[in-house]
């Protein structure tokens, strides 16, 4: 059996400020020491974006091309540490759920592929990733500004399943969102879970989560049983 997880809501506990006085200016510090020739680096980042879109329906841009846009054409080692730099400074909370870790290293302990897939920026989620302490537990990894695509795209969780080649009918994707973690990847074939947590959409409901995914609950370790015991019944379906 695979497991394929969602981060953000999911694993990970986190919450960011961009909208912070004392954040925005020590940015805009911080870039125009390496950047001189950098006017407002908000304006100038806005723009960037929104040039960055491409118009398609869950379009991910990729930030570190921003940054490294906004730099001057800095190398990368530099644009990476002005990206975790930003990304550090908005940060406000940033840990591990708790049975996390318990239950990745049970999975992965029994032989079980395990996997993320995540709507994320590369130059942000890398480096948290290893700051927690969880890369060890991941076969794979798919991050949306990588791909160029955003859950809950069904060609993320297609680009995945090649990827890794794994069989959507014996792989469940768990996630705390149901428009893009469940329905995404029912999208593509896979099995479901659900887990309503603190950074769930506000709209999100358990009871419509019971009725679109193959298991809900707002409980991590009523989750983890659930993968650890329950999943070998899909097989007879």
């Amino acid at each position: 059996m695979n497991f394929v997880f969602d981060l953000y809501g999911t694993l990970i506990d986190i919450h960011t400020d961009e909208s912070n006085v004392k954040f925005r200016a020590a940015v805009q510090k911080y870039f125009k020491r390496l950047n001189p020739r950098l006017g407002d680096f908000w304006a100038e980042y806005a723009g960037l974006c929104a040039l960055a879109e491409t118009g398609e329906e869950f379009c991910e841009i990729d930030l570190f091309a921003v940054f490294k846009k906004l730099m001057g054409g800095a190398d990368d080692k530099t644009v990476l540490k002005a990206a975790t730099y930003f990304r550090k400074k908005s940060r406000l909370k940033l840990k591990v759920y708790g049975g996390v870790k318990g239950l990745l290293k049970e999975l992965r302990s029994r032989g079980a592929g395990v996997y993320l897939v995540s709507n994320a920026q590369t130059c942000f989620t890398v480096e948290e990733l290893k700051k927690l302490k969880l890369t060890r537990y991941f076969n794979g990894v798919v991050i949306s500004s990588d791909f160029g695509k955003k859950k809950p795209s069904v060609e993320i969780f297609q680009y995945a399943l090649q990827k890794f080649k794994l069989d959507p009918r014996e792989t469940v994707y768990i996630g705390n969102e149901i428009a893009a973690d469940v329905c995404g990847a029912k999208a593509a074939g896979m099995r479901t879970a659900y887990i309503k947590s603190n950074l769930s959409p506000a709209d999100d409901s358990l009871a419509t989560a019971e009725k679109q995914a193959d298991f809900a609950t707002d409980n991590f370790y009523k989750l983890s049983r659930f993968l650890l015991t329950g999943c070998g019944e899909w097989k007879k379906d």
